[in-house]
Parts: structure tokens; C-alpha cells; sequence
């Protein structure tokens, strides 16, 4: 092969130019793969890569051509010809390139690789080498609360004859003096920066900024759901997904151009550096464009997405239920995963997320259950915390949004043994609470307060044990004896492809929903729900208490099941403006109002049929007949323990004494517990917990309850800080029970000194068991 007859630059110039194929060609692409071998017309698998500072094209069988040769049959025209127009071009690139530089105090040396500085007449070497610059990276610092900068690029040199590359990333200190950046590069190999002061660094900065107009690329520290200027993107590993504004616009399946995302006027996404486990969606291969455009093709449209739905929710609701009613928890499924798309809606009415929890023995399916939801987001399949502490998974509901995190093989708190992740934590999460945590600052330890951007799934072989995940779960027990045939399973894994390309059809509706008629139907299902459930409990009522949590649970999910229909998209929002028109007015009467509700109801009715909120119905009321079941003291002292987990409920308003007898101030507990509580059904009858609070109690010999006192120390000075002396509670051997030990958090609490409780006796179980 010859020497080059040009550089890179100008290939790079004259490949746009001149073939739409190259117009995305990047200032700082060598290196061109993967292109349709024009040498072989007899062998259409095989390619080409193009290397624009050797000028050689190598083929996938080793064999190699030259560039001129590669154009010349681009441009069907003799190698002779094609070399005479490539110098002509040549030299009007090089002209244009002398007027461009004319005005510029510095510009760069191609022949030299290296960057000069004009004085009087003379070009003065700044540098010995060539400075690329690429892309400035965008990344939050947490802390600061602010976007920060980084220079990526490449330091291009002569060794030998030979061009080297070294790919640098610089931050903005480094670019601020001669010293620093002499030493930056020299870092890289021996190169030097020269005849420049520090106050030449900002100029010449200017300069490669506007010699390479380097892309700006925001790498977000989450992915999924994305925001960007007032904007929604999904961000995934190698697409992001800009979806439709307009009824008739389409959705852009974005391809990665050199690690980042394309989103116009030069500007990038990217996701997370650190990110291990990144979405992955089965697109096949982007066009010159950029554009997924074959997969943006074989998208559904409405109807379509409607009835392949429906089908792959014939297999969700065989595989977890057979032919059995139990079947139905497959349509919940199916709407749990679609409520990820109305993540926002959900919160903004319930003020909390969805947990979904799934448990059984094992080896039943739980985990297939899971692998398929994470399928619908094309999640691989290892992305699982598995027991993890409470940590990790702050860490993964934040860098998660909108995007299910799957918690695997969860263990729930068991009443006497240590939990990684106490039940009390999980409803930081449950509420998108940040919780603090201990960080190293430097020498010092502060707080740290990770976002959470999603909701997790649970996997168990475990039922939860107390109220903190019982009443903020929809739990799905997974059983050999309810489960359907495997062929359902098997089913479904082999076509991964249609559960992301159902996700990725209803995305095209992303800007396009009513999200605030999705907001008042959730409200209607609700209360519609609520009242289901009291009619159908009837007399019980008075007996059993209404979880709030579950039944804006299973609303959410009726109504996103509803909203994935398109017909009933069609007829919703109609339906609420003429409920809310003949609500309040004084022109229409109690008949009229009752047979406007029940035709629309007639006409909703038509397209969803009434099977899955019946079905909601009954498990509310399953739950709650549960509750009913459960001591209103357990109830009690297990909020009182949240309370205490959430510092609402301090050493101010109990105490425990060596000899494991627990103190409490009465009337501060009771008005604590019922401002948390007030507006709910969940509160538990104030009269009776008193009562059985009382027989536990020593009280005085009216029968009145005893003055207790006890002094707060401060624990770190040693001082006492308070003495509390108010009526309450004396319960001696509290210690011995469960419920109070772990509530009031003997271990946490007990006094300096005092013997570590062991299991001795059931005695206190039986005596509150009567009570």
C-alpha cells in the first residue's frame, strides 16, 4: 500500500459531503466499521472497515483496499478520475480551512499534529501534539446540587512516523493553568506544552472549543424514566426512546452515536458510567440514521397492542392460576407492569407506590414470574438484589426509575430474630421517603439522602410477619396447587421480543394519555372499591378494619388495567365530564344523576366487564375479615413500633428498666397515634387497646394508672437532659413478649447494664393472648 495521500480531517469532510450513509460521522471518528463491502457483490454478510488515517479499507476475510479505490466505486466511476476529483477537493478543503483559521490567534498544524499560535507573521508550536476534543460530560454532584464538567477527547502524536492515540478526560482544573495541563498530558506520554502562560489557557481553551464544537453529553446517575429539559425519555442501555407529542407523530427509537444518545443541537444523553446491569431491547441494527428504524415499524398500533395483550395475558393468567379464579392475580400482574408508566399518577393520589409480593416454597415459579415482568423492559435477568441490606437497595431505587428493581429471595422481619432489612424501613420506600444514612464526608461522617425512583418486587419464600409489609403488600401466593400448566411459562420465555414490543407500543401514548382523567377515574375505581367492600362485608363491618393502603392499591391497578384497553380510553373521559357536570348543579335531580352514573357505568361495563374488580373486591375483603381476626392490641403496639422507627416516638414517651419492665406515658402515645392515623380506617378502638393496656398494667389500688418517671440522659455528655413524670402504662416483664420487646426495641433502649433477654417463658404470651 502507498502512504496517505490526505489526513482523517479531511476524509471525515469530504465522507459527509458527499454519502448520506456517513452525514452522522463524527469529527473525531478513525475508524468506520461494520460498512456494505463494496468489493464483493457475491457475498452480501460480509463488511468493511474503513481507516481514515491509514486510508486502507479492510474487509472481514483480512483483505485490504484503498480508499481512493472504496470511492471510486461508490461514485461508479475509474480509480484515475475519482484520485483527480479527491484533489480538487482536497485543495478546496484546504482553502477553506486557511480562511476559517485567518481570523484565529491559534489553529491546528495538521501536517505536525500539533497546535500553533500566530505572532507577527509566524506560527509558534504550543503544544507537540495534536488536542481532539470530543464531548463535554455533564454529571450531577449530589452534594454541590450542580452540574459538573468534564473534557473528553483524544491527545493525537507523531512516534516514529506513526500517529498514536491516548484518550484523555480532563477535568476543568486541569485546563487552568500551564502547570496543570503540562502535567495532565505529560501523564500521557511524553509531551510537552509550550511558549504559553496561564493566562493563555482560557484563549486557548476558546479556541479547541470552537475548532471542535464538542457535543454536550448529560450522563444522568439514573436510568429508565428520564427527564430532560421538561422533556421524558426512557433511557436504556443502547436505545433511548423519544416518545410521540403529537397524535400523528412517531415514536424515535435513538441509537447510540459513540457511547451517548443523540437529542438534537448537539446535545447527548447517556446513562450512568457505573451502571452494571443495564436495559437491553432486541431492536436489531440501526440505520445510517440513527433510528431503530425496523423496530419503530413493527411497533403495534392500539388495536394491535390490545389483542396481542390480551393473548399474552391469557398466558400470565394460566401460568399463575390454571383455570381456577386465582388466575385473575395474572391480569394484576399485567397491570403492575404497566402501572410503572403511571408511576407519577399513582403516587401524586396515594401519596405511596405498589408493592407487589410474591411467596411460596420454593421452586414453584416466583422466580419465572419476576425474569417475565423484568422482560417487558428488557432488564437482564441477573439484575436482582438477593437478601440485600438496606443500603443496596437505596442504591437501586435510585439509579432505577420508573423500571422494576426485583428483590429475590427477601426475608421478611421474623417477632424475635434479626432482619437485614427491618419491615419498619420498607415504608420509607413505600412513601419515596428518603432515608438517611451514615456517609464518610473526608474525615467527617454526615447524612445522605438517596431519591427513590421506583417501586420493587418482591420474591419470597416467606409470608411477612408484621403490618409494616402485611398491610402495604398485595401478596401473591405462588403455589403448586394453583399454578397452571408450564407450557404457559415456556410460552412467554421464548418471546421476549413481544413483551418489550408491547412496552415500547403503549410508550408511544406516553404524552398522549390524559393523566389527569387517568387521576379522577383512579379516584372514581376507588371509591367505587370502598364501597364494594363495605357493602359486601355488611354487619362485619363494625369488626374489621379496612386497610386504606390495599384498596388504593388495587384501584391503581384496576384502573391501569382498564386504561390498556384503547376503547376504554375512548369512553373514560367523557364518562367523568358528565359525571362531574351533573355532580353538583341544582337543574338535575337524584334520578336523573342516578341513571346518568348507571348508563356510563353500562357503558364501561361493555368494554372491561366486571370479573377483575370483583375479584379486587373479594381480596380486599378476604384481608380485612384477616385483620378482623387480629388482636386491635398487636395492631397498636406494631404502629406504635413504626413510630417509633420514624423518631415520632421517642425516649420521651417510653422506658425500659433493668428488670425489663416497660414504662409509658399514656396520653402522649394515644394523641401521637391518632394524629398519624387520623383519616383512615386503620385505627384501632381506643377503648378496648386501653382496656387490655390496663390489665397488663400495675395500676394504682383505685385502679387508676400509676405515675411513671424516669430521667433522659443524653448519651454522649452523660447528662440528663429531662425527667418525665406523667400517668401511663407500668408493664413489668415486657421484655418477655415479642410484640413489646421488638416494637419498643429492647436491644436499642435497654438500659446500661442491663442482662440480655433470653426466650424463658410463654407465660406473658398466654397472659396477653386472655387478655
Amino acid at each position: 500500500m502507498t502512504n496517505p495521500m490526505f489526513n482523517a480531517d479531511f476524509w471525515r469532510w469530504y465522507l459527509r459531503k458527499e454519502f448520506k450513509e456517513f452525514a452522522h460521522l463524527a469529527d473525531t471518528t478513525i475508524l468506520i466499521e461494520r460498512i456494505p463491502n463494496v468489493f464483493s457483490e457475491n457475498n452480501p454478510d460480509s463488511f468493511l472497515t474503513l481507516n481514515l488515517d491509514t486510508e486502507i479499507c479492510t474487509d472481514s476475510e483480512g483483505n485490504e483496499f484503498n480508499m481512493v479505490e472504496f470511492i471510486a466505486i461508490k461514485e461508479d466511476s475509474e480509480r484515475q478520475y475519482a484520485e483527480m476529483n479527491l484533489a480538487v477537493d482536497y485543495e478546496r478543503w484546504l482553502a477553506q480551512k486557511f480562511q476559517e483559521n485567518a481570523a484565529k490567534e491559534y489553529e491546528r498544524d495538521f501536517d505536525n499534529y500539533q497546535w500553533v499560535r500566530k505572532r507577527g507573521g509566524e506560527k509558534v508550536p504550543v503544544t507537540d501534539f495534536d488536542l481532539i476534543l470530543e464531548s463535554i460530560i455533564e454529571k450531577w454532584n449530589p452534594e454541590k446540587k450542580e452540574w459538573e464538567r468534564t473534557y473528553v477527547g483524544q491527545l493525537r502524536y507523531l512516534r516514529g512516523g506513526i500517529p498514536m492515540y491516548k484518550p484523555f478526560n480532563f477535568e476543568p482544573g486541569q485546563t487552568h493553568s500551564v502547570e496543570e495541563f503540562s502535567k495532565s498530558v505529560w501523564n500521557k506520554d511524553v509531551l510537552q506544552v509550550k511558549n504559553m502562560k496561564n493566562e493563555d489557557m482560557r484563549s486557548f481553551w476558546l479556541h479547541v472549543n470552537i475548532e471542535f464544537k464538542p457535543r454536550i453529553v448529560r450522563e444522568f446517575d439514573h436510568f429508565g424514566i428520564i427527564s430532560f429539559e421538561k422533556t421524558r425519555y426512557l433511557l436504556a442501555g443502547n436505545v433511548l426512546v423519544s416518545f410521540p407529542k403529537k397524535p400523528f407523530d412517531h415514536i424515535k427509537l435513538i441509537a447510540q452515536r459513540d457511547g451517548a444518545f443523540p437529542v438534537g443541537d448537539n446535545k447527548f444523553l447517556k446513562p450512568p458510567e457505573d451502571a452494571i446491569h443495564l436495559p437491553h431491547y432486541d431492536l436489531g441494527i440501526a440505520n445510517p440514521d440513527g433510528y431503530f428504524q425496523n423496530a419503530q415499524e413493527s411497533l403495534y398500533n392500539d388495536q394491535e397492542f390490545y389483542k396481542k395483550l390480551v393473548e399474552v395475558e391469557h398466558h400470565f393468567c394460566g401460568m399463575i392460576g390454571g383455570i381456577t379464579d386465582f388466575r385473575l392475580w395474572g391480569k394484576f400482574i399485567i397491570a403492575y407492569v404497566f402501572a410503572f408508566v403511571f408511576f407519577d399518577e399513582i403516587y401524586t393520589l396515594h401519596k405511596h407506590v405498589i408493592f407487589l409480593y410474591l411467596y411460596g416454597e420454593g421452586n414453584v415459579g416466583k422466580g419465572e414470574m419476576a425474569k417475565l415482568i423484568q422482560d417487558f423492559f428488557g432488564i437482564n435477568h441477573l439484575d436482582s438484589l438477593n437478601t440485600p441490606p438496606a443500603r443496596s437497595v437505596d442504591e437501586a431505587l435510585e439509579q432505577k426509575s420508573h423500571i422494576p428493581q426485583w428483590i429475590d429471595e427477601h426475608v421478611p422481619q421474623v417477632p424475635g430474630k434479626k432482619a437485614k432489612i427491618e419491615d419498619q424501613i420498607w415504608n420509607s420506600w413505600f412513601e419515596l421517603k428518603p432515608r438517611p444514612t451514615n456517609i464518610k464526608k473526608g474525615n467527617k461522617w454526615g447524612k445522605e439522602h438517596k431519591v427513590v425512583r421506583t417501586m420493587p418486587l418482591f420474591c419470597s419464600n416467606f409470608l411477612p410477619a408484621t403490618d409494616h409489609l402485611l398491610s402495604r403488600s398485595l401478596i401473591i401466593h405462588y403455589s403448586k396447587k394453583t399454578r397452571g400448566p408450564e407450557d404457559h411459562v415456556k410460552e412467554l420465555l421464548n418471546d421476549r421480543v413481544t413483551l418489550q414490543r408491547l412496552m415500547l407500543s403503549f410508550l408511544k401514548n406516553y404524552h398522549l394519555l390524559n393523566r389527569k382523567d387517568f387521576i379522577r377515574d383512579m379516584e372514581r375505581i376507588r371509591l367505587k372499591l370502598k364501597d364494594a367492600v363495605k357493602t359486601e362485608l355488611g354487619d362485619k363491618m363494625k369488626d374489621v378494619v379496612l386497610q386504606d393502603r390495599q384498596i388504593n392499591q388495587f384501584a391503581s391497578l384496576v384502573t391501569v388495567s382498564y386504561w390498556l384497553n384503547p376503547d376504554y380510553r375512548n369512553l373514560i373521559s367523557g364518562s367523568l365530564d358528565e359525571l362531574e357536570e351533573i355532580k353538583d348543579k341544582a337543574m338535575y335531580d337524584d334520578y336523573y344523576r342516578n341513571f346518568t352514573k348507571e348508563r356510563n357505568e353500562e357503558r364501561l361495563l361493555s368494554v372491561t366487564g366486571e370479573d377483575l374488580f370483583l375479584f379486587a373486591r373479594d381480596e380486599v375483603v378476604k384481608t380485612a375479615i384477616r385483620y378482623s381476626s387480629q388482636d386491635p392490641l398487636t395492631e397498636f403496639i406494631e404502629t406504635i413500633g413504626t413510630l417509633i422507627q420514624s423518631l415520632k416516638v421517642t425516649v420521651h414517651h417510653f422506658n425500659w428498666t433493668k428488670d425489663g419492665t416497660l414504662k409509658i406515658w399514656a396520653k402522649a402515645i394515644w394523641d401521637i397515634y391518632e394524629y398519624e392515623k387520623r383519616g383512615t380506617d386503620g385505627m384501632v378502638r381506643r377503648d378496648i387497646v386501653d382496656e387490655k393496656l390496663r390489665d397488663l398494667s400495675d395500676l394504682t389500688p383505685e385502679g387508676e394508672l400509676k405515675v411513671v418517671n424516669w430521667t433522659i440522659v443524653d448519651s454522649y455528655s452523660n447528662l440528663k437532659t429531662d425527667t418525665i413524670r406523667q400517668r401511663g402504662y407500668y408493664l413489668p416483664n415486657a421484655v418477655e413478649n415479642e410484640l413489646f420487646r421488638n416494637a419498643f426495641n429492647w436491644d436499642k433502649f435497654k438500659p446500661a447494664g442491663s442482662q440480655p433477654w433470653t426466650e424463658n417463658t410463654e407465660l406473658f404470651k398466654e397472659e396477653i393472648a386472655s387478655a
